[in-house]
């Protein structure tokens, strides 16, 4: 399905996720996936029906043009005579060309190769047509634009000699247009992520296979900052024109570690994709590379598919997650 998005054969994509929902129709991804390829294909089709539209309008139009299309007139030339040095030529009978001389003083004029029409003469030098002169008016209402100095004892000054940073909640002084302003925040957002996943754990409550069991994150792997080679992990918060938004982007992988009720210790990890500022909180989040040791007891995989994988644990993480996100707004 990716392989066919990527060469846009959404069709094929379509039918591709929809053979995969029928071998594993509880996963989100596939569900996911297979909603965007959807979305994606009534975009296209949509696009295409506009194109056709308007195609066909251009096609009315331009037949309606060459319908109403006029042959127009030549235009005109226009000769100006340029100071008092003007001579005139015959040339093929037909073509006449206006050649001038430059006076005494030295004065720009047109030259033999110069075509008259385009150019103008303002205070005895040769312009573009275009050329503007502002009158005494406009001169009026425009006022003084040279520049000025700027007096020092004006300027705002920062406490203790200190240059002004942008807090927690306002742009830095500098910013007084509200321009677009990031600031870095991925080392504290690296930090804190790590310390609430830690505070993971789950209980397997009374009527469960073994309710004396219990489940806790061990370890937060993966979480690198992008600044250090092979990362990914990366959070900044943007100021724009007065309005905040939370840049964030992480892939989590969490070890984790069940003790069974007579003892018996499993082990494994499973890996959070997608975690950035597209995600709405309560929606859950994707998993892969869920593994289990090898020396897990085989009884206990039942146990550790429901309360681990998909659900327990997994949503002791997943809200962990979501109360991350709450406390990166509050804090910024």
């Amino acid at each position: 399905g990716q392989a066919c998005m990527a060469m846009k054969k959404t069709e094929e994509a379509l039918i591709a996720y929809e053979k995969a929902l029928g071998l594993d129709g509880e996963s989100k991804a596939f569900k996911k996936e297979c909603d965007k390829v959807k979305k994606q294909l009534e975009k296209e089709r949509q696009e295409e029906i506009e194109r056709k539209e308007k195609a066909e309008q251009e096609k009315e139009k331009e037949m309606e043009d060459s319908k109403n299309k006029k042959i127009a007139p030549p235009p005109k030339k226009i000769v100006s005579n340029v100071n008092n040095n003007v001579k005139e030529e015959k040339k093929n009978d037909t073509t006449k060309t206006i050649t001038t001389t430059t006076n005494d003083k030295g004065s720009s004029e047109f030259s033999k190769s110069d075509h008259v029409r385009g150019y103008k003469i303002v205070n005895g030098k040769k312009t573009s047509f275009f050329h503007h002169e502002q009158t005494e008016e406009e001169k009026r209402l425009i006022g003084d634009i040279a520049p000025k100095r700027i007096d020092p004892s004006q300027l705002p000054s920062a406490s203790n000699n200190e240059p002004t940073k942008l807090d927690a909640n306002a742009t830095s002084a500098w910013n007084k247009a509200g321009t677009w302003e990031e600031k870095d925040v991925s080392e504290w957002a690296i930090k804190s992520l790590k310390e609430k996943l830690m505070q993971c754990s789950y209980a397997l409550p009374e009527g469960s296979p073994d309710p004396n069991a219990t489940v806790q994150v061990t370890d937060v792997q993966k979480l690198i900052s992008a600044k250090v080679a092979g990362g990914t992990a990366h959070a900044s918060v943007a100021t724009v024109r007065g309005k905040k938004r939370y840049i964030f982007e992480f892939i989590v992988c969490a070890h984790w570690e069940m003790t069974l009720g007579d003892g018996k210790k499993c082990k494994g990890q499973m890996t959070f994709l997608d975690i950035d500022g597209t995600h709405e909180m309560g929606e859950g989040y994707d998993i892969s590379d869920y593994t289990v040791e090898s020396d897990t007891p085989a009884s206990a995989k039942y146990i550790l598919e429901r309360f681990v994988r998909d659900g327990g644990l997994r949503g002791s993480i997943e809200k962990a997650m979501d109360e991350w996100i709450e406390l990166f707004r509050e804090t910024y």
